[in-house]
């Protein structure tokens, strides 16, 4: 892959302020209303038969750097899947044009953290095998293959100069959750410091889709779980060593009281995505306990030291019997948490937004720009520092029509204008 310039700029560029949308959510911590731009266009090239995805493990696939943003995602756009990055000034009013960050193979599922002075990691699927590189400033470094034997659905969490990479990757039968942790080696060059299992019992099945997290000193680690002959959510803990010592796995997803329900060995769950949170971590996951409404949205908090507290209902009352899928979690150093899921309520599929709230959970409220006519899926968001939400998704005008990557900001309504457009 050349270098270009261009890719991911520290330069703010112009300045666009114009106020958009007043919206009234009082967010804790925010406690007023708040603006939003409007939503635009991330990927360029879209139209019939050209199909996009934000389908990262974990739901990452948009980071905060500085003064930049940037999205990563998979199209087929010239024929086959690949992986594509975009980067933007937060005050610059679109996105640049996109960089493909894959090879020549077919490539899939990227995932995205931050480095500092707007650089970013991205690690992804490519001919199953599992890549990971630095994208910089006017330049991408060299990628670097992570895994062993067949691998897939990478994950990416950064500690200062260290990286930590896991992936689900074959080992005999099944599929086991490994970690590769790097090391950031002057700009853009990434070297490998250890690569271990994360769960070291027995395989009982396959484990798949993991998202990492940092709290303190330790690294956590959640996942997919087989071993119970259902899906069920598994997270093991390490201290930030590149020995690579976890925990044994706990299960963090817990079974329902009523055991006469018609489950077979028990519910699924699915996809379970982590957050930092200040000082606290919170994972969320897509949950059938009450099957006769599809999936709902839950989560577990992490309370230290290898414990997890009970499993929270996400969303409100008024989700009904409609489906929730693909849930994301953002957290900032504050502690403000903010959740994103695909919901069904209303009959299209939009993007719906839920927060903690004395001592729950807040209603659910609809992400301006991701809602009404059409599908809005697959939602990725962060929380920069000063709180403002910076949010991603997969946009259909019509079903089974062609998809588009778009992407809006948001922040507390302080009176001045609010950028980007």
């Amino acid at each position: 892959m050349q270098a270009r310039q261009g890719i991911c700029p520290v330069n703010p560029g112009f300045r666009f302020t114009t106020l958009l949308v007043l919206l009234a959510i009082a967010f804790p911590g925010w406690g007023q209303a708040w603006v939003f731009g409007n939503p635009v266009d991330v990927s360029k090239v879209q139209g019939e038969g050209v199909f996009h995805h934000l389908e990262s493990s974990g739901r990452r696939n948009i980071a905060l750097s500085g003064p930049v943003v940037a999205l990563t995602w998979e199209d087929d756009h010239d024929g086959l899947p690949r992986v594509y990055l975009a980067c933007k000034a937060l005050t610059a009013r679109r996105f640049d044009d996109a960089v493909r960050i894959s090879g020549g193979g077919e490539a899939f599922e990227p995932g995205i953290a931050a480095l500092s002075g707007g650089r970013f990691v991205i690690a992804w699927e490519e001919d199953a095998q599992v890549y990971a590189r630095i994208a910089g400033v006017g330049a991408l470094g060299p990628p670097l293959r992570l895994s062993r034997g067949e691998a897939a659905q990478a994950s990416v969490a950064v500690s200062g100069d260290r990286v930590f990479v896991v992936r689900s990757e074959r080992e005999g039968r099944w599929m086991r959750i490994r970690l590769r942790t790097l090391r950031v080696a002057g700009e853009l060059r990434l070297v490998s410091e250890a690569d271990c299992v994360v769960d070291s019992d027995p395989l009982q099945g396959d484990q798949y889709y993991p998202s990492p997290a940092l709290l303190g000193g330790e690294l956590v680690v959640a996942w997919e779980d087989r071993r119970a002959g259902h899906t069920i959510i598994m997270a093991a803990v390490s201290k930030l060593d590149p020995s690579c010592g976890f925990s044994s796995p706990l299960r963090i997803s817990h079974d329902r009281l009523e055991r006469n329900m018609p489950y077979g060995k028990g519910h699924g769950v699915s996809r379970v995505a982590l957050a930092s949170t200040g000082g606290g971590l919170f994972g969320v996951w897509a949950d059938k306990r009450n099957f006769r409404e599809g999936y709902d949205i839950y989560g577990t908090a992490y309370l230290g030291q290898g414990r997890f507290g009970d499993n929270q209902r996400v969303q409100d009352d008024f989700a009904g019997q409609a489906r929730q899928w693909h849930p994301a979690i953002a957290g900032e150093s504050q502690g403000r948490t903010l959740v994103a899921w695909t919901d069904e309520r209303e009959g299209d599929s939009d993007i719906l937004l839920s927060w903690p709230e004395d001592g729950g959970w807040s209603e659910d409220t609809p992400l301006p720009g991701a809602s009404g006519p059409g599908e809005q899926t697959h939602p990725s968001i962060v929380l920069g520092a000063d709180g403002s939400l910076h949010a991603a998704w997969i946009e259909r005008q019509r079903v089974n029509g062609p998809t588009r990557v778009r992407y809006v900001y948001g922040r507390a309504f302080d009176g001045q204008p609010v950028n980007p457009d």
